[in-house]
């Protein structure tokens, strides 16, 4: 639940920004497959899957797909500091100096260690 409603959050704050197009990365295959039409929604993030889709129709061109945790720092960074706090986020919370260097190095292809499986 918590990364459903932070995905929102993200896209939320992207439609307010006023772009066309939007290319989306996430690590939670339940959440990208359910948004691409490749599996059931589970119950439990129904309403969040459907005000994400009601979001996405405001853009031009949309792109979503799957990568692993360890490829998308940025992404896992975000999730667990939006489980952390309530309310919606808003952009000034996400230019947290640790979170310009996640995606500095997400940028330059850093990844963290794959753990095993």
């Amino acid at each position: 639940m918590a990364e459903a409603r932070a995905f929102r959050d993200g896209v939320h704050t992207t439609t307010k920004a006023g772009y066309r197009w939007l290319q989306i990365e996430g690590d939670n295959l339940i959440i990208i497959e359910a948004l691409q039409g490749k599996s059931a929604i589970p119950w439990q993030i129904n309403h969040v899957i459907q005000d994400v889709r009601h979001l996405l129709a405001q853009f031009d061109q949309v792109v979503i797909k799957h990568i692993y945790r360890e490829a998308n720092m940025a992404v896992d960074w975000l999730a667990n500091y939006r489980h952390s706090v309530s309310g919606t986020m808003v952009t000034t919370e996400i230019c947290n100096p640790d979170f310009r260097l996640i995606v500095r190095d997400d940028m330059l292809g850093r990844t963290l260690a794959r753990r095993g499986a």
